[in-house]
């Protein structure tokens, strides 16, 4: 079971925990009940100190405690694992076999680098108010499919401190899954593998329209309003050469492939928003074909 980070700024660090971190917030978050439970009392802190000094295994009666140890070592970041079947701190005297971990919020990691292949407005840990629309689509796509396919109901975002945001689930089946209920989970919910070869070989949707799974056609719901605006106009994702001919591997038909690609690069100056256009107009043309791959949402 992997765990989270939060980052704080070195400056202000020690400031910060002592007059601005929610301890009792997060105590009561992690704890489900006002009084300590084995929620938090086995819960394992890990603390990175000046000089990438790493301290694993801390765990604490309260918060009052956390905050008192917290402030004392003024760690650079500090992450929040599982709870575990014995208290982190007594790990050493734990008899072989007794301490593993027990149990664990379900996280998710959306990250601004995977958006790489995408956005054209930033790159790598570069991010501006243009390229996290992606972020807050991505939110609002997980956020109803954990909600509506799986019935959880505790979700908390947070951003990530880097590039990214997590989600964290705190149902109490969620955090009882295994490893592997977490992957089959992560594997339903996705719906391509990372490399354009792959991706357009999975995405092959046949005729003048989608039979997609449940699972899809909510987040079609989510996804259409913002299409346009965010990936047409702003992102203009498909402008060049080599966005265009990504877009074109998801069509699975060579004569229109060649066709579209004729058109555009005797007119290099066409937007995202006009060849878009010429992908609807053609696809209304072939209509009738039966082996015309519509790349079209």
């Amino acid at each position: 079971m992997s765990t989270d980070e939060i980052d704080v700024s070195t400056p202000a660090m020690l400031s910060f925990y002592r007059r601005l971190y929610p301890y009792k917030s997060i105590f009561n978050w992690l704890n489900h009940e006002h009084t300590p439970t084995r929620r938090f009392t086995h819960r394992e802190f890990a603390f990175t100190l000046q000089g990438d000094v790493y301290l694993r295994y801390n765990s604490f009666a309260t918060a009052e405690e956390m905050k008192k140890q917290v402030c004392m070592l003024n760690p650079t970041r500090f992450e929040i694992g599982p709870v575990y079947s014995a208290r982190p701190r007594d790990k050493k005297t734990a008899r072989p076999g007794a301490f593993v971990p027990v149990q664990r919020e379900l996280v998710f990691d959306i990250d601004m680098t995977d958006y790489d292949p995408v956005r054209t407005c930033c790159s790598g840990a570069d991010i501006c108010r243009r390229c996290w629309s992606f972020i807050s689509a991505a939110v609002r796509v997980l956020d109803n499919a954990i909600r509506d396919q799986y019935g959880y109901r505790h979700l908390l975002w947070v951003y990530s401190g880097r590039r990214g945001i997590h989600l964290w689930i705190s149902d109490k089946e969620a955090t009882d899954l295994t490893d592997e209920q977490r992957k089959a989970i992560v594997g339903w919910l996705s719906v391509i593998a990372p490399g354009i070869k792959e991706a357009s070989k999975k995405l092959n949707f046949r005729g003048g329209h989608f039979t997609l799974p449940p699972s899809l056609r909510a987040t079609l719901t989510h996804l259409s309003p913002i299409f346009v605006k965010l990936i047409l106009e702003d992102q203009d994702c498909f402008g060049s050469t080599e966005g265009w001919e990504t877009l074109l591997e998801y069509i699975h038909h060579a004569p229109l492939q060649a066709t579209l690609r004729k058109l555009w690069s005797d007119d290099p100056t066409r937007s995202s928003v006009d060849k878009w256009g010429d992908i609807k107009s053609e696809r209304r043309k072939k209509q009738g074909e039966k082996e015309f791959v519509s790349p079209v949402l």
